[in-house]
């Protein structure tokens, strides 16, 4: 049987399996229940062990859903390794009055299912799965399968890897994390727009100053100085320059009396 038929095959018992587990309501925010976390973390345990795969364990770190970390050893020794991702909490539901259908009641639409959470990111495991069961637990590579319990929210798990590098030592990673342009049409995406976070430390004096003497030289309010820094062309909007003098008005630059001239010495 080739391969396309062998997924043919498993279509089904995927889609049940997806249905199981998007009727837990996973979700690993503040304020939620953490026994539907638990369920579904045991349930990916148990469905990863039965595709075949043997070492399946869990790691709990400070105040974060457990991560399951399985690994199936590739076939021969010069095989790469493959590090497959996902998440198995979901976003809480918000106001349900809006859903066409109840949130965690997995519902047959056009092209797929309806339910909170399955394309961000159960379907997704299940790809996972799917890939263990066509190729009966043993696949031409080795894996990693990294599932997290707190992705939507955040947790410890977001600076672990780089401290643990050997566990998810690979040769490529899925991230298992995104969306096809439509129902199927199976979509690679090699590459998003990222989110930075910066600490922008701003000093200024620690008092007051005449606008008319110091105004020009040290800012007084760290906003204003904040926004010049970040933003050249602001910055350059904000200079004045002196235009010429009005008729029978002559203008000279004074120095002296102690009192620096900004970009010059006393």
């Amino acid at each position: 049987m080739d391969l396309g038929s062998r997924v043919d095959t498993l279509m089904d018992g995927l889609t049940a399996d997806l249905k199981r587990l998007t009727a837990i309501p996973s979700v690993a925010f503040p304020g939620f229940p953490a026994e539907p976390v638990r369920l579904a973390h045991d349930l990916l345990v148990d469905l990863l062990r039965g595709a075949g795969v043997e070492r399946v364990e869990r790691l709990d770190l400070p105040d974060t859903a457990p991560v399951i970390v399985a690994e199936v050893p590739p076939p021969v020794p010069d095989a790469p390794t493959v590090l497959l991702y996902g998440h198995y909490d979901v976003q809480p539901p918000g106001d349900e009055s809006p859903w066409l259908s109840p949130p965690f009641e997995p519902t047959p639409v056009e092209g797929g299912l309806r339910a909170r959470g399955i394309a961000d990111d159960k379907s997704n495991l299940i790809v996972h799965l799917g890939v263990l069961r066509v190729y009966g637990g043993r696949p031409p590579t080795g894996l990693r399968i990294v599932l997290e319990g707190q992705e939507e929210y955040g947790s410890a798990f977001d600076d672990y890897p780089p401290t643990d590098p050997a566990r998810f030592a690979c040769d490529a990673m899925v991230i298992a994390d995104m969306g096809n342009l439509r129902p199927g049409s199976p979509t690679l995406t090699t590459g998003l727009r990222g989110a930075s976070e910066v600490v922008v430390e701003v000093r200024t004096l620690d008092e007051p100053r005449h606008s008319g003497e110091f105004g020009g030289a040290a800012p007084r309010r760290p906003a204003r100085a904040a926004e010049g820094a970040g933003h050249p062309a602001r910055r350059a909007r904000g200079r004045r320059r002196r235009g010429p003098a009005p008729r029978g008005v002559e203008r000279h630059d004074i120095h002296g009396g102690g009192v620096p001239h900004p970009g010059r010495g006393p």
